[in-house]
């Protein structure tokens, strides 16, 4: 099982990212062995777009992003294709990882990182 995080460093050890399109780096983890597969975000002032980061987290068959604030383009790639997302902003990437696992971490149920659903559903 792949999870995604969106991180500021390449390891274990590096801090969840406040904002998702605003990573230095999205990880994937893979669940069964802890190995990453680390993919670098730009320059993280231009960055990949936030629908191209959302698009790698699918690429990878990640079940799951753990990150900060996200914005609507990215939330509604991800949560279109059923990708949980946790917020983890401000965890060492290790540590949001056990927290996830216990469902210790929060979901981020909208863009707005609120627990309302958004209205807009089809």
């Amino acid at each position: 099982m792949n999870i995604a995080v969106a991180a500021d460093g390449k390891n274990l050890n590096s801090i969840v990212s406040d904002k998702f399109e605003k990573c230095l780096f999205l990880l994937i983890v893979n669940m069964n062995d802890l190995s990453i597969t680390v993919i670098k975000n730009g320059e993280s002032c231009k960055g990949l777009s936030q629908k191209s980061l959302a698009n790698e987290i699918l690429k990878y068959d990640c079940e799951a992003l753990i990150t900060g604030d996200i914005q609507l383009t990215a939330f509604d790639i991800l949560a279109d294709a059923g990708v949980t997302r946790f917020f983890g902003a401000g965890y060492s990437v290790e540590k949001a990882l056990q927290l996830m696992d216990k469902r210790s971490l929060k979901l981020i149920r909208n863009c707005n990182g609120t627990d309302n659903c958004s209205g807009h559903h089809h």
